[in-house]
């Protein structure tokens, strides 16, 4: 790890303020997001895809191919190398499996036909999207063409096709304009880590949203300037509420909702908080 002393005094800092705030389930009293932590982030149910997307990190475990980086949005804060193994790129950068089984319950709790990814990666992210129903309509982009070329790879082994777009995500918006009359049901955003990017595509992408369109943002204490753009992201008008799970902050526009904005831990971090003194 090549980070400086002060990225981890950062973090270790932001991760300390979040616990302080964070409530837990007993916490929220929105029907709306309490059926979001009965059924996404509390739910341990096992699917078959997840067995499927195991047998696919396996098969990348062995595949020594060197990829070129490229510096696109935020620089990384703990390598500097320009250049990676594909057995280390997945390894490292694809999203953990209990990260990818959050996004998977939530596009099954969304009933999402249509999803957007900015940040393809290696396509293991996108596969959780996916497999919750294979007859969603499902868009990724990815801003590197040597690593989309193993998100290809990925989808072929997996036996789906989204439409897969390598292309840097303002670029893309631009030749893919959102419209209200084909919104997107589910959208994560992970691949550029700047404040101002970040709020730029979410303000694009609100023109293609439903009241019931959850947008999901990663990575939002990866920095400061990720924190400003959480914390500014929240008051926008069109946010009826949110939710921060640390490596993730969801974005709900359901009317009614009136902006409870909950930072949520498992109970057994604050096993205190049980409810008998609420």
């Amino acid at each position: 790890m090549n980070a400086p002393l002060s990225y981890w005094l950062f973090r270790i800092g932001s991760t300390l303020r979040w616990y302080v705030r964070a409530q837990t389930r007993y916490d929220v009293h929105s029907p709306h997001l309490v059926s979001f932590i009965r059924e996404v982030y509390r739910d341990d149910r096992y699917y078959h895809a997840f067995g499927k997307i195991r047998d696919i990190r396996k098969y990348w475990k062995g595949q020594r191919q060197s990829v070129k980086l490229r510096a696109q949005g935020a620089k990384s804060k703990t390598t500097n190398r320009s250049e990676r193994s594909a057995a280390s790129l997945v390894a490292t950068n694809a999203i953990s499996d209990r990260s990818g089984r959050f996004l998977f319950r939530l596009s099954l709790w969304v009933r999402a036909r249509r999803i957007l990814e900015f940040g393809t990666n290696a396509g293991i992210s996108t596969l959780y999207l996916a497999e919750a129903d294979p007859r969603a309509e499902v868009h990724t982009v990815e801003g590197n063409p040597e690593v989309a070329t193993l998100a290809q790879t990925t989808f072929k082994l997996a036996g789906l096709q989204p439409r897969a777009d390598c292309a840097l995500f303002s670029d893309w918006l631009h030749d893919n304009p959102p419209t209200a009359e084909k919104p997107y049901d589910l959208v994560f955003i992970d691949g550029d880590h700047r404040r101002q990017a970040t709020l730029d595509y979410v303000r694009q992408l609100l023109n293609a949203r439903t009241p019931a369109s959850v947008f999901v943002v990663a990575d939002i204490h990866w920095s400061e300037g990720m924190e400003r753009a959480w914390e500014e992201l929240k008051t926008w008008p069109e946010v009826t509420a949110s939710v921060d799970t640390y490596h993730f902050g969801l974005l709900f526009f359901e009317p009614g909702l009136n902006g409870p904005h909950v930072t949520l831990l498992p109970t057994r971090y604050k096993p205190w908080r049980l409810g008998f003194f609420s």
